[in-house]
């Protein structure tokens, strides 16, 4: 540990508000996994349901133990209260300040790990942790194979890429779940908002405000906090709470929903992205696409059953992703999914792509999505007329061409079943092997990734699309009209010039 880090002691603070359950299992393993000898416990009781006999248990469980202190309200203040509350009088000392829902389990050397990122810099301001459970800090972030994130999940996710992964992330928000700030903050800028009280969206506040004063909130990439879910607020309340208190969010910072997007897509390393597929599920089948959106009908005549054949549906789930015309010729096949579109974050094993089809926007969104890309190199049914008529042409499938090859993990020249064999040993490839050749990809693929997204996914039609109707206007009788006028308004006695 750092001489800076290991020199700071932190206060654990746990709101207390119902669900004693969970509240125990998360003490034991804070009594587990802290050293008390530098640390403390603060637990809060916010007078919810069932607070005498909450009280009582937990007075049982820390007696005698150094380092713990119990609190209660006089009254129900609510989440955003209770944390003010502990944070500023409650709490006297100079501790940093760890907010830890009563609801998460926290694993051994979390805090540690939080408080090496916190002071790795001078302008980090919170750290949250990842979790089973958390929004964006949740890992794995994309389900791409169905379940759900368990305990057991997480875990095994976490244990085989958390190495390759940078330290922390710098994040537009932290998750409250589990939120380390700095003391001198709270000192200066004060904690929670009671705007937002009883909770929801104070912590994204929080962040915000101290970002507009240079201090970046992070995530601690490899400490590990499992999260059971809020239970505080339930139903049509929360949704209330969550809905007024998102608006206001927006109405502060208009660009936070802009930029939380903008991290997932761009700032979210590549193991992680695919790390429900760098991890696979027991049992289950990989997912491949063959993509042949604005491939010509010979190519995708061709394609198609080539590919049903090499890639069998007792050993992988299968998809084809056609124009409107190429899937109505095939929609009804067994044991085939059939679409016009494919969403970037439905995450697949794999996706083939024609290389003298594939546009560079398409080539882009087959790697968002995809673990593996595949080539097919040799386009069986190249057009034989001028190139300009082809919409792929004009769309610069040409200049994809090489990129796509490039960055292809397989590239399939005649044999169909070589293919399905060379794209199964990259699947089965040691993790490591697998994370280089991801993050080559996307260092080859970095800026045409973002410029696709600043440019917006069909740029390159729309301008078209424009210009076509402005010279159509241009055209028109009523837009000469209109310039006749223009040019003879002036003349007439008494305007101003």
């Amino acid at each position: 540990m750092s001489s800076l880090a290991s020199d700071r002691r932190v206060t654990v603070v746990v709101p207390v508000y119902g669900d004693l359950e969970s509240l125990l299992n998360c003490l034991d393993a804070l009594l587990s996994h802290l050293d008390l000898g530098r640390h403390r416990i603060l637990l809060v009781n916010d007078c919810g349901p069932d607070a005498d006999a909450i009280e009582k248990a937990l007075l049982n469980r820390i007696d005698g133990v150094a380092g713990v202190t119990y609190a209660r309200n006089s009254e129900n203040l609510g989440f955003v209260g209770t944390c003010n509350r502990a944070a500023t009088e409650l709490d006297t000392s100079d501790n940093d300040i760890l907010l830890l829902n009563s609801d998460t389990v926290p694993t051994p050397g979390f805090v540690d790990e939080m408080l090496e990122v916190l002071y790795a810099s001078d302008d980090i301001g919170v750290v949250t942790a990842r979790s089973n459970n958390a929004t964006i800090a949740s890992l794995p972030f994309r389900l791409s194979q169905g379940g759900d994130r368990t305990f057991e999940r997480t875990t095994e996710v976490f244990e085989a890429v958390s190495g390759r992964l940078p330290r922390w992330y710098a994040t537009p928000v932290a998750m409250g779940f589990c939120f380390l700030t700095r003391r001198t903050l709270i000192r200066r800028f004060g904690l929670f908002d009671d705007a937002f009280a009883p909770g929801y969206g104070e912590e994204n506040d929080y962040c915000l405000r101290i970002g507009a004063q240079g201090f970046v909130s992070t995530m601690a990439n490899r400490a590990l906090v499992f999260h059971a879910g809020s239970k505080s607020f339930v139903g049509a309340r929360r949704n209330t709470l969550r809905t007024a208190h998102q608006r206001e969010l927006e109405r502060r910072y208009p660009f936070y929903g802009e930029a939380v997007q903008s991290f997932l897509r761009h700032d979210v390393a590549p193991a992680d992205r695919f790390a429900d597929l760098l991890v696979p599920r027991a049992g289950a089948l990989p997912r491949v696409a063959l993509d042949l959106r604005g491939a010509p009908s010979a190519v995708v005549t061709s394609a198609v059953p080539a590919f049903l054949a090499a890639f069998p549906a007792e050993r992988w789930h299968r998809e084809l992703v056609l124009d409107d015309e190429g899937a109505a010729d095939v929609r009804g096949a067994a044991d085939v999914t059939v679409s016009t579109k494919a969403d970037d974050d439905d995450l697949v094993a794999a996706t083939v792509l024609a290389k003298g089809s594939t546009t560079p926007g398409a080539l882009v969104r087959a790697h968002r999505r995809s673990l593996v890309l595949v080539t097919v190199a040799g386009d069986p049914a190249a057009p034989t007329s001028a190139p300009w008529p082809d919409a792929a042409f004009r769309a610069r499938a040409r200049d994809a061409g090489p990129a796509l090859e490039r960055s292809s993990g397989v590239v399939i020249t005649d044999a169909w079943a070589a293919g399905e064999a060379a794209l199964t040993a990259a699947l089965s490839a040691p993790l490591d092997e697998r994370v280089d050749a991801l993050e080559r990809r996307f260092d080859g693929l970095r800026l045409a990734d973002v410029t696709l997204d600043a440019a917006g996914p069909d740029s390159g039609a729309e301008v078209e699309r424009l210009r076509t109707e402005i010279a159509d206007l241009r055209a028109s009788r009523t837009f000469r009209t209109g310039e006749k006028i223009a040019r003879l308004t002036p003349r007439l006695p008494g305007r101003k010039k």
